[in-house]
């Protein structure tokens, strides 16, 4: 891909003050993160832009906010870095925040840049290596990645090439807060929604399937790419009969942007910024309230379990502040209502945001630049 894609435009996105949502990750080695982490505190400043932007030394992860002008500015002086080559900027125009709750708890309403050990946190053993990620599943555009679906629901006659002709499976590398809402449907063709509460008990998944997955044509998916680049390379880890592994490049947010129809995705790509989820033209709801079962799919209220903190989904009939709520993982576990006091509540702050791995360390300590801080030029991954 080009490196310096500009993101597609969308009716009316022609005004610079409209708001927007850029959504970006480069896999690539970075010698310097502290300085490049610094860089991005001033120059993200500089456009006024929010956000939370993930530095390491196997590269960067970022979702940022502001207006559209200013996130293309941010845009163009990330693509002047070979860095970033190859890189897909995911530029939406939005409403501007509205719900302060909402934008708050997404971090929407202020600046985190943050120096991490790993982008994403496949596995929450910290004596266990992480997979190659030059290893990981080959990309396919929205375009290829539907056309395989088609062929293999039998509505098309086209080649499935490049993907094995042996059975298909579609896996969702996403936590089940994120599949209630949304999620691909695809006659003839098996997709696995692993129900996991965290990206990090994707492997003990993975391991638990094994001989399900064993000799498949693997294609995985989600948001936007980045859970699928670590997740993909676990699973071609384990060797012969894990080959034909293939990953939706760009994610859920390209395929509707290729597809504002739904295509094959049925109901709301859910987002980790102040819009909560995206949906297509069709306006399908596959949500439905924990309590009494009818149709919704509304993180708006945020409300969560009692016990593992997950949001779910209580539509507004049965929404109240006395309530517990026990989401259908606790459920499978046996557990029932509790006692949760307000201030429990308060301190307990799990922000939902792309697994972005450990916490900051110093950026102080590091001058900042007044260029981008160059890669040495080995690349991870595109």
């Amino acid at each position: 891909m080009d490196a310096t894609r500009q993101p597609e435009q969308r009716p009316g996105d022609g005004d610079g003050d409209r708001y927007g949502v850029l959504l970006y990750y480069k896999y690539a080695e970075v010698p310097d993160a502290g300085a490049l982490a610094a860089f991005y505190e001033e120059h993200c400043r500089g456009l006024s832009l929010v956000g939370r932007v993930r530095v390491g030394p196997d590269g960067v992860n970022a979702t940022l906010g502001g207006r559209m002008a200013a996130l293309e500015k941010h845009i163009a002086e990330m693509s002047s870095n070979a860095l970033f080559d190859g890189t897909d900027f995911k530029l939406a125009s939005c409403e501007d925040p509205v719900d302060e709750k909402v934008a708050r708890e997404c971090g929407f309403t202020s600046l985190s840049v943050r120096v991490v050990k790993e982008l994403v946190t496949l596995c929450s053993n910290p004596t266990s290596a992480p997979p190659e990620i030059s290893s990981a599943g080959k990309h396919l555009p929205a375009a290829e990645f539907h056309s395989v679906l088609q062929n293999v629901a039998g509505t098309s006659s086209d080649a499935v090439a490049p993907v094995e002709k042996n059975e298909v499976v579609v896996v969702d590398a996403r936590n089940v807060y994120e599949t209630r809402i949304g999620k691909f449907n695809v006659p003839n063709v098996e997709t696995l929604d692993p129900e996991i509460r965290q990206y990090s008990d994707l492997p003990s998944w993975i391991d638990e399937h094994t001989e399900k997955l064993r000799g498949k044509s693997i294609l995985m998916y989600c948001t936007g790419g980045i859970r699928c680049e670590m997740a993909s390379a676990y699973i071609r880890s384990k060797g012969e009969g894990f080959e034909n592994v293939f990953q939706l490049y760009g994610g859920i947010q390209r395929y509707l942007e290729k597809f504002p129809d739904g295509g094959y995705f049925e109901g709301k790509n859910f987002v980790f910024d102040h819009r909560i989820s995206v949906g297509s033209l069709k306006e399908n709801i596959l949500g439905a309230c924990l309590l009494c079962g009818s149709s919704y799919d509304d993180y708006s209220s945020r409300c969560r379990c009692s016990h593992c903190r997950m949001l779910v989904l209580v539509c507004p009939t049965c929404q109240d502040s006395s309530k517990e709520y026990v989401c259908e993982l606790c459920q499978k576990n046996g557990k029932e209502h509790c006692q949760t006091s307000t201030k429990q509540d308060c301190e307990i702050q799990i922000g939902l945001s792309e697994p972005s791995g450990f916490e900051k360390t110093s950026i102080s300590d590091h001058s900042v630049t007044s260029k981008v801080p160059w890669s040495n030029g080995k690349i991870l991954s595109t």
